[in-house]
């Protein structure tokens, strides 16, 4: 808690409270846009404007007279109480002497050295509408923890020079979009234009005049912004003197390089424009760009003849037309046209992901599940590249609560189905804002960034350097071609890191092995089924039941069935399964009986329960409980009736995995027992129900053993145990 803020905080409510337009604050010490917003709505009642706002707009700017040091007989003014308590709240470094409400020479030196900090020119203690709105913000003056001394060199220098176009931006260190747009500013006003006419965007006047700049240019102001612009790019051309030499035309040549621009070391528009836009040039050519059309022998051909070599098309999905929906996944028609034309394709992901509420838990796993199956029936090899959507401005909180776990789950999910063996290898990559592809990079989670950076104003956009992993940078939309050749494009640059694929293996037969592959994935997330390889390595033969493990504790049968028998919904144990979700969670399904199992167990049968049905996607998930003096049977019977072949063709399927729990044999100390050898696993205490403990383990209703052959045998976590060896992973609470 920091007193003088408190103090602020106090004052305010106690001077406003009640006063129109005035929302009382939080009295609790922290610094913080609450109090900010405090201070500008005291200062606008102050100034008599009839609606306060939480914002210092050109009202209040207009209305604003500068502040300056008072007379020493002169009386405290709630101005400038609002002047010293928007400098506690900026924090640190601009001790203004107290919160007195009087302009003397503490409140004066705290001006000045804030104007130092600004890199402002004119340190002279007073108080303009300028400084005031710089004050009344949460954005940080001086160097932050991971701030560059370099970057708040160049927005002093900025703040310096064209304060009269943007006002006084952040002097912290970080490369932000305020710097970004204050480069834009510069580089308008060397160009001629009056602060009526500059915007801050790089548009078309800003296009048309901007300069070519090579070594020995004259023309000083022109590099300095071009030296920062490079600087702030992540190349340094040595000190900021507007000197053109050798090293800032070495920078140059390296960023044209990175972002595949002709190396002249010359900075020309189109260099000077990718440095401060994201877009940069879109009259460039480009030798990739992607489409949500499916492409035709006439459309390919017009990306050919237009220099196209790389098309980005969808795996699975749909596009809203002024007809309807129209599919615009991929088919292995249109792959065979695409790779005759000589042209590779790079596979995309895209079945959402248009604003924040799409990136919920399992939707990453979900999103995974799909588009390998996806890439798998069209027959795209290992190595390569997946790219998944994120098609909205994710602010960076975003990208840390949601962005990033949905990429953790993609990355589990890749995982777990590349540990079947045989399975192709895919690599993940991301389509999103710079701020997107960074942060994913970053963490680990990508190989390969598809750049959104058409969109220019975009909050992630502005202000990030290029991900130094990008592979495709998506910059311009048009449609070219005439005729039945006409096609609409995003114009794409291409780096050559992701080379796209050049070719596919289709399957033979396309529904034998969307069965196999949705039958692998169910089998491959039962821990004690994933490691039989040879349910993953040999040819399947449906219609058939085998014995797939033997034992003298244990035998697990496999039957298989192509023909898709709806169970009823309300049978007992039975649980239906939509778009990948199933009906019930484990937690809603036990009720009051969970407490007999651990966390980690729970969590096991959860996770069981949502993989399986990915895998299944439509249909029916059953479980059947048969015991007797013997042994127990468990049957886990999967029902999917909506198999994604190839072009929107579907099949179906069932399996039963039966395991037959052996040699459970009564003993005085120990009511159920069952050797060591038969499952390494902990038995437990004996209960007397089975009822919930077999629900958790498959997540269904409740089946209650009672009066069975041999009473006297109670199975109760005994059974847990097995099941949970069965089915659960081996973690320990």
């Amino acid at each position: 808690m920091d007193q003088m803020v408190l103090k602020t905080q106090e004052w305010l409510n106690k001077t406003y409270s009640g006063k129109h337009g005035f929302n009382k604050v939080k009295e609790n010490g922290k610094p913080s846009w609450e109090t900010i917003y405090g201070l500008t709505r005291a200062l606008q009642i102050e100034l008599g404007i009839a609606e306060p706002a939480d914002n210092f707009g050109p009202a209040t700017e207009s209305k604003f007279v500068p502040l300056k040091k008072q007379k020493k007989t002169e009386k405290p003014t709630n101005l400038n109480y609002i002047l010293q308590g928007a400098f506690w709240v900026k924090g640190k470094g601009f001790n203004p002497g107290g919160l007195t409400g009087n302009f003397f020479e503490s409140t004066e030196d705290a001006v000045k050295r804030f104007q130092r900090a600004a890199g402002l020119a004119k340190q002279d203690g007073v108080v303009t509408a300028q400084i005031m709105k710089a004050l009344l913000n949460m954005s940080a003056f001086t160097l932050v923890r991971n701030g560059d001394t370099k970057i708040r060199q160049i927005q002093q220098n900025l703040n310096r020079d064209y304060n009269a176009y943007f006002g006084l931006m952040p002097c912290d260190g970080v490369y932000s979009r305020e710097t970004n747009k204050a480069l834009i500013y510069a580089l308008q006003k060397e160009e001629g234009m009056s602060t009526s006419v500059a915007n801050g965007f790089f548009g078309p006047g800003t296009t048309s005049k901007c300069p070519t700049l090579k070594p020995g240019d004259s023309r000083t102001k022109f590099v300095l912004i071009l030296q920062y612009a490079l600087y702030c790019n992540g190349y340094s051309s040595g000190e900021f003197d507007g000197v053109y030499d050798a090293e800032v035309e070495s920078a140059v040549s390296r960023f044209q390089s990175f972002m595949c621009l002709p190396v002249t070391g010359i900075a020309n528009m189109a260099t000077i424009k990718a440095l401060l836009s994201s877009s940069g040039d879109t009259s460039r050519a480009a030798a990739a760009c992607d489409t949500a059309t499916i492409l035709t022998a006439a459309t390919a051909k017009t990306l050919r003849s237009n220099g196209y070599k790389v098309v980005g098309r969808y795996l699975t999905g749909n596009v809203r037309t002024s007809s309807g929906l129209k599919s615009k996944a991929m088919t292995p028609a249109e792959l065979s046209i695409i790779f005759n034309e000589g042209l590779r394709v790079f596979p995309i992901y895209q079945d959402g992901g248009y604003e924040s509420s799409y990136f919920v838990p399992n939707q990453g796993t979900t999103d995974a599940y799909a588009a390998v199956n996806a890439a798998q029936g069209l027959g795209f090899p290992s190595g390569t590249t997946i790219y998944f959507a994120v098609d909205f401005d994710a602010y960076d909180y975003e990208v840390t609560d949601k962005i990033i776990p949905y990429f953790n789950e993609i990355r589990a999910a890749f995982d777990k189905m590349e540990s079947i063996p045989n399975s192709p290898k895919y690599k993940i990559g991301v389509y999103g804002p710079r701020n997107i592809c960074i942060r994913t990079a970053d963490a680990g989670l990508t190989e390969y960034s598809f750049v959104a950076d058409m969109s220019t104003g975009f909050s992630g956009n502005l202000g990030y350097t290029m991900p130094k992993n990008w592979a495709f940078d998506q910059f311009y939309e048009h449609s070219i071609g005439t005729g039945s050749g006409a096609i609409g494009i995003d114009k794409d640059a291409y780096s050559g890191r992701d080379k796209g694929t050049a070719s596919v293996t289709p399957s033979s037969d396309p529904v034998y092995d969307a069965r196999v592959r949705t039958l692998r994935n169910i089998l491959a997330n039962i821990p004690a089924l994933s490691s039989i390889s040879e349910l993953f390595t040999t040819m399947f033969i449906f219609d058939k039941t085998e014995t797939v493990y033997e034992s003298l504790y244990l035998d697990i049968t496999l039957s298989t069935s192509l023909i898709f028998k709806k169970p009823s919904e309300t049978s007992p144990g039975t649980l239906q399964v939509k778009n990948g979700k199933v009906g019930a969670s484990i937690t809603e399904v036990l009720g009051n009986s969970k407490t007999s199992l651990s966390s980690s167990q729970i969590h096991s049968y959860d996770e069981l329960l949502k993989n399986i049905g990915l895998s299944v996607r439509n249909g029916y998930i059953m479980v059947n409980v048969s015991p007797s003096v013997e042994s127990l049977d468990l049957s886990l019977t999967i029902f999917s009736n909506e198999i994604p072949v190839v072009d929107d063709t579907k099949t179906e399927m069932s399996a039963t995995i039966t395991f037959k729990i052996k040699k459970l044999y009564v003993s005085p100390s120990k009511p159920v027992v069952a050797p060591e050898e038969a499952l390494p696993i902990d038995w437990g205490t004996i209960g007397v129900a089975v009822g919930g403990i077999i629900a958790a383990a498959v997540g269904v209703a409740a089946v209650v053993i009672v009066g069975t052959a041999a009473p006297e045998i109670a199975i109760g976590t005994a059974v847990s145990a097995v099941l949970f060896a069965i089915f659960g992973s081996q973690t320990a609470d």
